[in-house]
């Protein structure tokens, strides 16, 4: 497979833009209760751009920027599905999962050398499988609910949709990262990005909030 890496990267930069102009011509009809996700979303966007640039020109490496950025954007994904479940129980049910990712943040801080330094894969897979089961507890309680039957109008469902797809499809290929040619790797990242950013601009095309339903 033939595959430019550096015009990828400039597509998915160009995409991603695309997306956050979007996220703010719409932002009306972003309710409250989705704020947290979208700040998660535009800061590792932000973050994305930064780090592409930074290593671009100054040639450093941005692991420091990663290991902070991607801790603070998680732990505002978690909390979004805190504030989104509506039962008490899957509530404290996503305490403890917040709480397990604060430990695992807090030990490998403690355990792992050079944790500032090098982006922590271990870390990253424990955060990826705690926001999963997080994901699979709303669509839980989504089909459930009387949500079930204005789906296509209720963005949390799609922004639920477009990380599940993102983040189970990132798994296997960050665990295979040195099995497989940097082209092919890029590539399947590349597609990853392309459906997750589609998938949310469907459902911000879609989304009607209940404000804008009783017009």
């Amino acid at each position: 497979m033939v595959w430019d890496v550096e015009i990828g990267k400039q597509v998915s930069m160009i995409i991603l833009m695309g997306v956050l102009i979007l996220i703010f011509i719409n932002y009306k009809k972003i309710e409250k209760v989705n704020l947290f996700f979208f700040a998660g979303f535009v800061i590792f966007s932000l973050l994305d751009f930064f780090c592409y640039f930074y290593y671009k020109y100054i040639k450093m490496p941005t692991d420091t920027f990663y290991v902070i950025g991607s801790s603070v954007v998680f732990f505002l994904y978690l909390f979004y599905y805190y504030q989104i479940f509506d039962s008490r129980r899957l509530k404290k049910i996503q305490t403890v999962i917040i709480v397990i990712f604060l430990v695992n943040v807090f030990c490998m801080l403690y355990f792992e050398d050079k944790f500032w330094g090098r982006f922590s894969f271990n870390m990253l897979y424990v955060n990826l499988l705690l926001l999963t089961f997080s994901i699979i507890l709303f669509l839980y309680q989504t089909f459930n609910s009387d949500k079930i039957f204005e789906i296509k109008n209720y963005l949390p469902f799609w922004i639920s949709v477009s990380s599940l797809i993102y983040y189970i499809g990132i798994i296997p290929i960050f665990y295979f990262r040195t099995k497989v040619s940097p082209d092919l790797y890029f590539f399947i990242l590349f597609l990853l990005n392309l459906i997750n950013n589609g998938v949310l601009v469907f459902g911000l095309f879609w989304n009607k909030p209940d404000k804008f339903r009783q017009i």
